[in-house]
């Protein structure tokens, strides 16, 4: 049987499906995956930059960069690992000319960190989180992720995420490694719309929006129970106050007004003081009724105190 999609396979599809919209924006991108997996390769006879992508897919994104930016001198390569779980990937390959026509360096991360246009900033992020990154179920909690072996190069993205975005980002030691997380579920909708995966954004707000209904019901849900719990003791002590006056003295001899009262209460054990209230004659408010009502316990109390001497 086919296991089910996963939510980061869905993310991934999404990116990676995204309309192409200009060459400044593919130019970004395809750095964003070079730095994500790409190295210098130095032989002999050149220097060429290599780009380890993870899967198929990703390497067909990138391939639409290349085109969308002329590129056509590269080479690729289906790679495998061998083991418990073996993967296919693809190994793209071309000249460091390439790097100067991208002008990938210094000058175009500057113009990156600068964050005038969202738009390069969340292209760039698109490729590197493509290249390193993941996101898990948000069914089960909100956790965006980069894994990088640069840690410092993650404190910069921290920086731009924090200080121009409001973010909360943290980063943590791996063994081998660095990772840069989102947690708050605002912050993993907004790095979402930020790369451009909108449906994947508004799943998670869906789902925000449904756990806020469904926290607030809950609250409701329990303040109605405790308040039931509370008027059903409230009532209980009520009745046996009355039941004491009843075997003692009798109802009868209370004044009329608590009279009339005992006798609704008995009556009507499962209405509240508002509702016996309005069943008054003449109509009390809730107010007027607990008076009354603590003068029938003080009664009671009274009767019972005197009955043990």
């Amino acid at each position: 049987m086919k296991s089910e999609i996963s939510f980061s396979e869905l993310v991934r599809n999404e990116l990676c499906s995204l309309f192409v919209e200009d060459s400044e924006q593919a130019m970004n991108e395809i750095y964003g995956f070079i730095k994500a997996r790409g190295s210098l390769n130095i032989s002999q006879s050149s220097v060429e930059v290599l780009v380890r992508l993870p899967n198929i897919q990703t390497t067909r994104r990138f391939l639409k960069l290349l085109k969308t930016l002329s590129v056509k001198d590269y080479q690729m390569v289906v790679t495998s690992t061998k083991g418990l779980w073996p993967m296919k990937g693809v190994q793209v390959s071309f000249g460091t000319d390439f790097l100067e026509k991208i002008g990938a360096g210094e000058v175009l991360w500057e113009n990156i960190t600068r964050f005038k246009d969202p738009a390069i900033f969340g292209a760039f992020l698109r490729g590197f989180y493509l290249g390193c990154g993941s996101i898990l179920n948000p069914s089960r909690t909100y956790h965006w992720e980069l894994t990088y072996h640069d840690g410092e190069f993650l404190k910069e993205l921290s920086k731009i995420l924090k200080e121009s975005l409001a973010m909360e980002p943290k980063i943590w030691k791996l063994r081998h490694a660095y990772r840069l997380s989102l947690r708050r579920a605002q912050d993993v909708v907004e790095v979402l719309h930020l790369m451009g995966a909108i449906e994947a954004a508004n799943h998670i707000e869906e789902l925000i929006q449904q756990r806020s209904i469904a926290s607030d019901v809950n609250r409701s849900m329990n303040f109605i129970s405790a308040n039931a719990d509370r008027i059903g003791r409230s009532t209980a002590e009520q009745l046996k106050a009355l039941h004491i006056i009843e075997e003692v003295i009798g109802i009868d001899s209370l004044d009329e007004e608590l009279k009339q009262l005992a006798k609704l209460r008995l009556e009507n054990e499962d209405l509240s003081l508002r509702e016996l209230g309005e069943l008054m004659t003449p109509k009390m408010s809730k107010s007027m009724v607990y008076s009354r009502m603590k003068k029938i316990l003080s009664i009671a109390r009274s009767l019972f105190e005197r009955s043990r001497k």
